[in-house]
């Protein structure tokens, strides 16, 4: 078999889900992919090609000089994914984020909360990626007659108690109600935390959106963080199309630019009235309780008033009953496991609250329009 070399870090949630995609191309054109995630020279290099014998390479440099050196690679059998590095982007076939696809949905989730001001935190560090989000968002904004404000950390390296201390007067000082974009979730939960130290309710008084829909870290936020759902399996996919292409002597699209998926919307940006904190406490409590046996009266009984107020209350503060919001849980977390393509799709009702197969695909046809096998096409293929 042929055999295609992957230069990426392996400690991101990113980096799994490009490996999936890009092995799933591979397998189709019988390549194998050998993955290396340490920093290498021209030396290192050169020894690994004399060993494996490479047809091609795909390289993830996350636009920092301390990732692999681009100029020890050739554009001929060469992708670049997600470098938002002009010189690269020039250079090789490249694959990136769509950053202005990702900052409209932050836009509207934030606007529709008609804040007093909106700000954006980036990655410690300096990253492209991470700019391009800023500069994109400011001009939205702009457009709307609003003014972004950004933080600007003071060191360069993410060191998280100087981060979020640095975080604390910056989010005082924003007139409040204030809607924030955080450059990616684990900036976001650092935007959350400082908020808890500042005394700053979420979602009452600042609204925080992040990106990525890394599940482990928004449902681990307090409260859960809403976060941009990257496609990075798709990314995956189309850097290895892009790479076959380009060996097969097809040429290569010079950047193909992939859209989020979407908006997982948690509770971290929902509209909540100052008297919704009992609505935000059952809300955090059904995201965190609805893949389980979860009935609508074991959520009522954190209400200390009556059934009847307690549904009115929810209905008027969240747009669904108790049992709408069990059910949109349910299907969110159903349509994301239906990204893998792998998944069995017998295997889906009970990681997601259902001890019947048959009620479930029922319900899941009734809220997305698809049946299970449909919907994993559609998304997963």
């Amino acid at each position: 078999m042929d055999t295609i070399l992957l230069f990426q870090h392996m400690d991101q949630y990113a980096s799994l889900l490009r490996l999936e995609g890009i092995t799933s191309v591979a397998k189709k054109a019988g390549w194998t992919v050998q993955v290396f995630g340490e920093k290498i020279g021209e030396q290192k290099l050169r020894d690994l090609k004399n060993f494996w014998h490479p047809i091609g390479t795909i390289l993830s440099v996350n636009d920092s000089v301390d990732e692999f050196d681009a100029r020890l690679f050739s554009p001929r059998d060469t992708v670049i994914l997600d470098c938002f590095s002009k010189d690269a982007l020039e250079r090789f076939p490249s694959v990136i984020t769509d950053s202005s696809a990702v900052t409209e949905l932050a836009a509207k989730e934030l606007l529709g909360g008609d804040c007093a001001s909106y700000g954006f935190v980036p990655w410690p560090s300096f990253r492209l990626w991470s700019e391009n989000r800023r500069q994109h968002l400011s001009r939205l904004l702009s457009e709307h007659g609003k003014t972004l404000v950004s933080f600007r950390p003071s060191r360069i390296h993410h060191d998280t108690h100087e981060f979020q201390s640095g975080l604390v007067p910056w989010l005082q000082s924003l007139p409040k109600p204030c809607g924030i974009m955080a450059a990616n979730d684990h900036v976001g939960l650092d935007v959350v935390s400082a908020c808890r130290v500042a005394g700053i309710q979420v979602p009452f008084e600042c609204r925080v959106v992040g990106v990525d829909d890394n599940a482990n870290l928004c449902d681990s936020s307090d409260p859960t963080l809403s976060s941009i759902r990257l496609d990075f399996r798709e990314s995956g996919v189309r850097a290895a199309e892009m790479l076959r292409d380009l060996l097969e002597g097809r040429g290569a699209n010079t950047i193909a630019s992939i859209p989020p998926i979407g908006f997982a919307r948690r509770n971290s940006s929902r509209l909540f009235m100052r008297t919704d904190r009992n609505v935000l406490k059952a809300a955090e409590y059904i995201r965190a309780k609805a893949l389980g046996p979860l009935l609508p009266g074991e959520v009522l009984k954190l209400f200390p008033y009556s059934r009847r107020l307690a549904e009115m209350r929810f209905l008027e503060a969240t747009g669904n009953t108790i049992q709408e919001e069990i059910i949109s849980v349910r299907i969110a977390h159903a349509k994301h496991l239906l990204l893998n393509p792998f998944m069995r799709l017998d295997a889906v009702a009970a990681q997601c609250g259902y001890e019947s197969d048959t009620t479930f695909r029922r319900i899941f046809k009734r809220e997305t329009g698809f049946t299970l096998r449909e919907w994993q096409k559609f998304r997963g293929s």
